[in-house]
């Protein structure tokens, strides 16, 4: 049979076909463009944040390296650069901290470092070059601008270096500066490598953590692999084939998405792409459905004249394709604009790069990602509605209108639209459910339980190595406490070293504790394996000791704490019983995945005095044969303390280092003076003052912070609370462009419906009317059709937004701290008298359209 070349005329009938029914194919195509929105939207600023968040986080940790080992000698380094598996590799060495009076604020910290190693860690000079002189000298715009420096190249500086325990002043010349980002660690100050070998020559004794060594003059080695699969595993291998010492320090750079996926993430990623696409198949799916009706004559001709079934199918694709090339386009490109409106939003409550923070990032394989996704779903969309096209007969063409069922009326399409309708009232709801919730009590309360507190500067942050935990004297407790205004004042001292136990507890320690699937989980966080972990458990079971620390706390402080259990059963604390002197607070065992109790209320525990009184001096030998003195509290009396209750500190008020176990104590402010020395300055202290002296307080603490005492900063509950209304905002933002896309998707899904529906069967109408029945009956009857989709979408929006209320959106409330779950159905209730009125108003604009041609032109029509 020869084979007949027919691709010209299937072009032909596909283009012509949409040309005579233009307005039916307009709505297909903003059908589509609305559905690519959904998609480029969630791709745009999904890739864009995952971007900007692996960016953010690489600044966090101070490079884009994929792993690095800290306090190498030389020969250490020399034996990892050449290794072959690793495709970059560089290193800094150690000189030593700024130490000026204006970078108390600033933690700052002096290298030699190659070029390539200031390019990974963000600190490479935008303007000027690396020092090469011994006077030459690397810094930060915010370190400048803190010494009162201009941003200029040449400009003359003076900088206080501990180097070793020894404070080196020197004047140096700005060979270059870089712009500093908020959110990085630490400023770094890079010297020349005559500056190091002459102050911070690199060292060749192997570094012990039995020796005190702040790592001056040790090489920082940061090295990448070919991929950031499995860092660790990469890590340990590289180890192990290069011969290093088995505890040498190392860190992985958790930057990596391919280094550890975040499954909520992943969950709700995978949520969103689900309902977007559903969404954009109900609409599709029913307007190729309708527009399959209305053009199911002109398929029953082209049957006649020997049209096969995949000649139409065909054609139906080919029209699927055309309204793709216009659509996904177009909607890909609103939803740049519309990611490039909500990115900043998003962003703005998150700790992106200064630099960066708002910018979308076109990622052409996102925006290709967006496309793909928009058209498989007009793919799949198209099928069912096409294989219909290609099955019904030339002489069902000629009266079909449809499937009907009993009643006469349409099938499946009731089903559509309730869908379609329903999903963006259910989104909504859940949106709105979910924000609610928001709590600013909470919010707050995660980052200050007071109006004010003052610590030192340094000291919530987590990259700061030596933050002064001593920091607010008694003389400035006094000063603040006598201030206009201050109800009360919380001080909150520390003595940070080991809990020591008895024989009894610590048996119940290692069947709580140790034993339990917890601390395997916690090794794991630690990156112990199961090796690693009878080591673990074998030292500290020899010394029959924790980390930990020791709080010492006055009331107001206590009152902040959260009760587990207590000794009376109650959730507070009893200042006069606790401040008896007989009593201590405990914490628990805390790990991602649970917490456990160390004690039991009632257990009795000793806690060491550290009152520089009973310090010893003790020689320590090192690993290396030296000999070092250190202050030796071993043979300090132990007082015996009841366990009054299991608590949890607020992270507001502790301090945010920690252990693998972190069993801390909390003591009676007076109790932990007379047992450690009243000389012993607080950590933290916090206020809470009256409304009308707020700005008054803030003043004051603002100038003795700048002025006064710069090593010291503080924090207000004011200016948490103006983050609250941000990072709220965010949430309603999103959700609610959600939620108006999926509206007007089942909104047009309802108007594209009725008026098909009716084009459909205007010859039927046309017949009712002209045996009597009056275009005031036929309106009614069209609104009443109206009204059994409007009630079914109620009720399908009502059941589901109830049931996703009581389960989803209650269980993430609960899994975060900041939420309070509240049951609500008020954006339901609101949203739907206004899809009553379109239910009424968009039946009657069609059929008075439809009215305006003749009754017998109508009786006319085929």
């Amino acid at each position: 049979m020869k084979k007949v070349n027919n691709k010209n005329v299937i072009n032909n009938l596909t283009y012509s076909g949409v040309k005579s029914k233009k307005n039916k194919y307009v709505i297909l195509v903003f059908a589509v463009i609305l559905t690519s929105l959904l998609f480029s939207t969630l791709f745009s600023v999904g890739g864009s944040m995952i971007n900007k968040e692996q960016e953010s986080t690489m600044r966090q940790v101070g490079g884009t390296s994929h792993a690095g080992f800290k306090n190498l000698t030389e020969e250490e380094y020399k034996q990892v650069k050449d290794d072959p598996e690793i495709e970059s590799v560089s290193y800094r060495i150690l000189v030593g901290f700024g130490e000026n009076e204006e970078l108390a604020k600033l933690y700052s910290e002096c290298y030699f470092s190659e070029a390539e190693e200031a390019k990974n860690s963000f600190s490479y000079p935008a303007k000027g070059k690396m020092p090469k002189e011994e006077n030459e000298v690397v810094v930060s715009d915010r370190v400048l601008n803190a010494l009162g420096a201009p941003c200029e190249v040449g400009a003359d500086i003076r900088l206080d270096l501990n180097i070793n325990g020894e404070i080196v002043s020197k004047d140096f010349k700005v060979s270059g500066y870089y712009e500093a980002d908020p959110i990085s660690p630490a400023q770094m100050i890079y010297v020349s490598k005559i500056f190091q070998e002459k102050y911070a020559p690199a060292v060749t004794e192997p570094y012990s953590r039995t020796k005190p060594d702040e790592g001056i003059g040790r090489y920082s080695v940061d090295f990448s692999f070919s991929n950031s699969i499995n860092i660790e595993k990469k890590v340990k291998k590289l180890i192990a084939r290069t011969g290093l010492r088995e505890d040498v320090d190392y860190g992985v750079n958790w930057a990596y998405a391919a280094s550890k996926i975040d499954p909520s993430a992943l969950i709700i990623c995978g949520a969103l792409i689900i309902i977007f696409m559903f969404s954009g198949y109900l609409i599709i799916y029913n307007i190729f459905d309708i527009n399959i009706i209305s053009d199911i004559q002109e398929f029953g001709l082209l049957k006649t004249i020997g049209t096969t079934e995949k000649q139409l199918k065909k054609i139906v694709m080919k029209r699927a394709n055309l309204i793709s090339i216009i659509g996904i386009p177009i909607g890909i490109g609103l939803g740049i604009l519309v990611g490039a409106y909500l990115l900043p939003i998003i962003s703005g409550q998150f700790s992106l790069s200064s630099g960066e923070k708002g910018g979308l990032d076109i990622n052409i394989w996102m925006l290709m990602a967006a496309a793909l996704f928009s058209y498989i779903t007009v793919v799949f969309s198209a099928r069912k509605p096409c294989r219909k096209a290609a099955r019904v007969s030339p002489v069902e063409t000629v009266k079909y209108t449809g499937e009907r069922g009993k009643n006469g009326k349409p099938k499946k399409k009731l089903v559509v639209v309730i869908l379609s309708l329903s999903l963006g009232l259910v989104v909504l709801n859940s949106v709105f459910g979910f924000v609610s919730g928001f709590s600013m009590d909470r919010y707050v309360e995660s980052f200050i339980v007071t109006d004010f507190n003052i610590q030192d500067a340094k000291l919530d942050n987590p990259s700061a190595g030596n933050v002064n935990t001593e920091a607010v004297s008694h003389d400035l407790i006094d000063e603040i406490s006598s201030l206009d205004g201050v109800n009360s004042v919380g001080n909150i001292y520390i003595a940070s070293g080991h809990q020591e136990f008895s024989e009894e507890n610590w048996e119940k320690i290692n069947k709580n504790v140790l034993q339990s699937k917890l601390f395997d989980k916690k090794l794991k966080e630690y990156g112990y394996d199961a090796d690693m972990k009878k080591e673990v458990i074998d030292s500290h079971m020899e010394r029959r000791d924790l980390d930990g620390k020791t709080y010492g706390m006055s009331k107001l402080a206590v009152d902040k704490l959260k009760v587990i259990k207590s000794k009376d059963g109650s959730d507070k604390i009893d200042w006069d019983t606790f401040n008896s002197g007989n009593y201590v607070l405990m914490t628990r065992f805390v790990t991602d995945d649970g917490e456990t109790d160390f004690l039991d209320v009632g257990d009795k525990i000793g806690i060491k005095s550290y009152d520089p009184k009973n310090a010893e001096t003790k020689t320590v030998v090192s690993e290396s044969g030296e000999e070092f003195e250190i202050d030796s509290f071993e043979n300090a009396p132990v007082k015996e303390y009841e366990i009054y209750a299991i608590v949890e500190i607020p992270l507001a008020i502790e301090l945010r280092h920690y252990g693998m176990f972190e069993c801390n104590y909390v003591l009676p402010e007076d109790e932990f003076l007379a047992l450690n020395g009243s000389d012993w300055n607080a950590m933290r202290v916090i206020l809470d003052v009256e409304d009308s002296k707020k700005e008054y307080i803030n003043d004051w603490l603002k100038n003795y912070t700048n002025s006064v005492n710069p090593d010291l900063d503080y924090d207000s509950k004011e200016s948490v609370i103006k983050e609250y209304s941000g990072f709220k905002r965010m949430f309603e933002v999103v959700g609610a462009v959600v939620a108006i896309i999926l509206g007007l998707i089942g909104l047009m899904n309802f108007a594209n419906t009725v008026i098909t529906s009716i084009l459909v069967r205007s010859r039927e109408l046309a017949m009712l009317e002209a045996v009597g029945m009056t275009g005031k009956q036929q309106r009614l009857s069209l609104i009443k059709e109206g009204g059994r989709y409007f009630i079914w979408s109620a009720v399908v929006s009502l059941i589901v937004s109830s049931i996703l209320n009581l389960t989803l959106i209650k269980m993430l409330s609960n899994e975060i701290p900041i939420f309070v779950w509240k049951f609500t159905l008020v954006p339901n209730l609101i949203c739907l008298p206004f899809i009553l009125i379109l239910v009424v108003i968009i039946p009657v604009i069609a059929y008075n359209k439809l009215s305006k041609t003749s009754v017998v032109d109508r009786l006319r029509v085929e």
